[in-house]
C-alpha cells in the first residue's frame, strides 16, 4: 500500500532551516566587527568621528595628521561634509561652539597659510652686514655695498697670502704668472668709484615700520539698510590717516573663499571695499596676509524683517 505525500515536506524543512539560520546568526554566533576602518561606521557615528578630529585639531593644530584622519571616513569631499555638518547641527538648534570647532577646521582645510607671519623689519645693521630678505633689496647703483678694509672704506683688503693661483705646485722662487688673481688697477675704479654719500645714505634702504604693521581693527557696528541688505563694508585706513587703497581682502566660510580689494568703488571712498553676505552662513575675514584675522561675522534680522549689514575699520598703528 503506497502513500503520495507529495512536496510539502520540502518546504516545511526549508522554512524550519531559514528560521533556525536566522536564530543562529542574531542569538548564538552574531556577527562581529573588528579592526574595521571608520569608513563602515553608521551616519550619526561618522559625525562624532568627525566631530572629535576637528576638536582634536584645535588641540593639537596639525593639518597633515587631520587630514590623514579625516580620509579614514572615506569622504570624497571632506570640506564638504564638513559643511553639511554644521549646517545639520545649526537646522537642529544644536550648540554653537560645535558649529564653529567644525567651521574652524574647513576653513583651515581651504586656506592653510592664511595666518602667515609677518616680516621683521629691517635694521641698519642688516643693510651693513648684507643679511636682507630678497624682497627688501632695490635694484641699482647703491644697493650694493662692496665689503671693505676697517681703516679705508674705499679700498680692498689685498694681501699676498689670500691671492689665490691656479699654478700646479708653490715654487721657492716667486716668479709671475699671467693667471695669478691680483690687485690690478682695472679693479681700483669699481671701489673708488662710488661716493662718499653713498655709505652714509644705506640707512635710506631701510622701510619704515608703517607699511609693514598688520591693519588692526578699529571699530565694529551693524546697521539696517533696506536698499543694501546683508552687506559688508571694509573700510581701511593707513598710519597716515588716509584710504589705504589696493589692499587685498580674504572672506572664506563653509564651502567657499573669496578675494576682494578697496579702492575699486572710488566714489564711496579709495579704502572702501563691500561683500555681500547670505543669511544663515557665517564667514570669517582676514587681511595683511592673515595677520588681521575677524571670525563670526554673519548677518542679522532688522525689525524689517530683512538681513542687516556689518561695518568694519582698520587701522594701521
Amino acid at each position: 500500500m503506497s502513500e503520495n505525500r507529495g512536496h510539502w515536506y520540502l518546504l516545511t524543512g526549508l522554512l524550519i532551516g531559514l528560521v533556525l539560520g536566522i536564530a543562529y546568526a542574531w542569538a548564538i554566533a552574531p556577527l562581529e566587527y573588528v579592526d574595521t576602518t571608520p569608513e563602515s561606521l553608521r551616519a550619526d557615528f561618522k559625525d562624532e568621528y568627525r566631530f572629535l578630529i576637528a576638536f582634536s585639531h584645535r588641540a593639537h593644530g596639525n593639518l597633515e595628521r587631520t587630514r590623514a584622519r579625516l580620509s579614514l571616513l572615506g569622504d570624497a569631499d571632506p570640506v564638504a561634509a564638513l559643511g553639511e555638518q554644521a549646517q545639520r547641527l545649526l537646522a537642529g538648534n544644536a550648540d554653537m561652539s560645535r558649529v564653529r570647532i567644525l567651521a574652524d577646521l574647513a576653513e583651515a582645510l581651504q586656506n592653510p597659510s592664511a595666518q602667515g607671519a609677518v616680516p621683521a623689519p629691517v635694521t641698519v645693521a642688516a643693510l651693513e652686514t648684507g643679511a636682507l630678505p630678497a624682497s627688501t633689496v632695490e635694484s641699482g647703483p647703491t644697493a650694493t655695498i662692496p665689503p671693505t678694509d676697517a681703516t679705508s672704506p674705499f679700498e680692498p683688503i689685498l694681501e699676498p697670502t689670500e691671492t689665490p693661483t691656479f699654478q700646479p705646485s708653490p715654487s721657492p722662487s716667486p716668479s709671475p704668472n699671467p693667471r695669478t688673481r691680483t690687485a690690478t688697477p682695472t679693479r681700483t675704479p669699481l671701489r673708488t668709484a662710488t661716493p662718499i654719500a653713498t655709505a652714509t645714505a644705506r640707512p635710506s634702504l631701510t622701510p619704515t615700520a608703517t607699511p609693514g604693521q598688520p591693519f588692526q581693527l578699529a571699530d565694529q557696528s551693524t546697521f539696517c539698510d533696506a536698499q543694501r541688505p546683508g552687506l559688508l563694508q571694509v573700510y581701511l585706513q593707513n598710519s597716515a590717516g588716509s584710504p589705504a587703497a589696493g589692499i587685498e581682502i580674504t572672506i572664506t566660510w563653509l564651502g567657499g573663499q573669496e578675494e576682494f580689494f578697496t579702492g575699486l568703488k572710488p566714489e564711496l571712498g579709495h579704502g572702501y571695499a563691500d561683500f555681500l553676505m547670505s543669511p544663515g552662513v557665517e564667514y570669517a575675514l582676514s587681511l595683511s596676509s592673515g595677520a588681521t584675522r575677524i571670525t563670526g561675522l554673519q548677518v542679522e534680522t532688522c525689525s524689517g524683517d530683512y538681513p542687516g549689514g556689518i561695518r568694519l575699520e582698520f587701522r594701521q598703528p
